[in-house]
């Protein structure tokens, strides 16, 4: 009893510094780009390149947990995060600092689909229930203190603090090597090829977007090779049988876009802070606190309004939250930066609600037994449409257009930045719009809706 609760203190810290990691560099960018002297694309890598990793790297540990220890696999994922930051933090040039977190990813994939995996294997169901609620709110303890500890280490200590930060896991290691079941082994059966395909389509297609689009090319070539060798192969890598389902494909397509204007929303925010509205990175971190607290306290009510409701008529609901968020930040960006603050919690709650909605809707569309399965796949676009969120608004900020997209404010590129957003919002609304009237869907909840 003692064990399980330490080792799961010991999960709950891992994930803990695993959020941390991801959120609190979104705050250092805007100071990267200004020390290397970089576009705004090319200083969205250090978000693109850690998430396109991340993205196909939680399924790759998923995949390998039916062969090794999730011991053995736990302790290779967060020595590559701890190796990571250290190649991050000794980096002398831009190029090691993203070399530094594509290692950092590698490793990190691993906290969140192993640390599931463990509270099933290693926890009774009335134990696992806390555990899994325990780990969703140290998640969300992460989302909050993440930017202001990524401000507090940047304006004091430099942005190579942050990898410093993520390097203290090491303390963790030898905790977890003696709490954790040393498990066993088994014949390794992996599709190699298949997963190289995945990795080089998601990753060339993402940065290509930012810096080279024979890259982005490459990718989508990658990907289509993907495609067509995966019904073909022995060892399936992914299981692509569920995409005969409209539905789910719909709703992996909502949760793909969903991410994009979400992860692409805290990518412009703190660019336009610092450029605009000329804050420090402390004070960028504090403004960003407000929204992280809000979207851990919407959750339960966007509960509430899905168990009501259900989850079409609830994304049509957060749909417009985003919406009129990202509009009324066009509107006023340039101006007092607690207008665009306050606008913000929009799409933090809408962030927090899409995770909510997703979360539990898989398990009304899908049987159980496919269940796993389809949280992979959403996991994997979601995961890919953060990838592509700063990669877009990055190339679309170097691209300088003047501003013309909102007739109200036509002050700064950011205007047309979040104008994007808004427009990529719609075309989802639109989409789940489409679905919900042509496809049919399980909701014990209500009817089919008209949003």
């Amino acid at each position: 009893m003692k064990s399980n609760t330490k080792l799961t203190i010991i999960l709950c810290l891992f994930i803990f510094f695993a959020v941390v990691n991801n959120t609190m560099f979104n705050v250092a960018m805007p100071f990267i780009k200004s020390i290397y002297d970089l576009t705004a694309g090319q200083v969205s890598l250090v978000s693109v390149t850690y998430l396109a990793v991340f993205s196909v790297g939680t399924i790759i540990y998923g995949k390998l947990a039916d062969f090794f220890p999730l011991r053995t696999l736990y302790i290779i994922g967060a020595g590559l995060l701890i190796g990571g930051s250290f190649i991050g933090y000794f980096a002398e040039s831009f190029l090691f600092i993203l070399v530094g977190r594509i290692v950092q990813a590698a490793g990190g994939a691993a906290i969140p689909s192993l640390t599931m995996l463990a509270f099933h294997a290693f926890y009774s169901v009335e134990k696992r229930a806390v555990g899994m609620t325990l780990l969703a709110s140290t998640a969300s303890l992460g989302t909050g203190a993440g930017p202001v500890l990524g401000g507090f280490i940047t304006s004091f200590f430099g942005y190579k603090g942050l990898f410093l930060i993520t390097a203290s896991v090491t303390v963790l290691l030898p905790l977890l090597y003696q709490l954790m079941p040393k498990g066993q082994y088994k014949p390794l059966k992996f599709d190699f090829f298949g997963c190289f395909l995945l990795i080089c389509g998601i990753f060339m297609l993402v940065v290509g977007i930012s810096i080279n689009m024979n890259l982005f090319l490459g990718g989508i070539l990658c990907l289509g090779v993907f495609l067509f060798y995966i019904p073909q192969a022995k060892l399936s890598f992914i299981d692509l049988s569920l995409l005969k389902n409209k539905m789910f494909c719909s709703m992996l397509l909502v949760g793909l876009f969903t991410f994009l204007v979400s992860i692409g929303n805290l990518f412009l925010l703190p660019m336009m802070l610092k450029q605009v509205n000329g804050m420090t990175a402390f004070s960028i971190g504090l403004c960003l606190l407000p929204g992280s607290i809000l979207s851990f306290i919407s959750g339960k009510y966007v509960k509430k309004l899905y168990d009501t409701c259900g989850a079409i008529y609830t994304l049509g609901c957060v749909l417009v939250l985003l919406l009129a968020g990202f509009l009324c930040t066009a509107t006023f960006a340039g101006g007092s930066y607690l207008l665009i603050i306050g606008f913000s919690l929009f799409a933090y709650i809408g962030f927090a609600a899409v995770q909510v909605v997703m979360g539990n809707y898989m398990f009304e569309l899908l049987p159980k037994v496919e269940v796993n399965v389809g949280m992979g796949l959403y996991n994997l676009c979601a995961f890919v449409g953060g990838a592509l969120g700063p990669a877009l608004t990055g190339k679309f900020l170097d691209l300088n257009f003047a501003p013309v997209l909102n007739p109200w404010n036509h002050s700064s590129i950011f205007v047309d930045g979040f104008m994007l957003l808004a427009f990529i919002v719609a075309l989802t609304g639109i989409l789940l719009w489409t679905a919900n009237n042509r496809y049919d869907f399980p909701s014990k909840k209500t009817a089919k809706v008209w949003l």
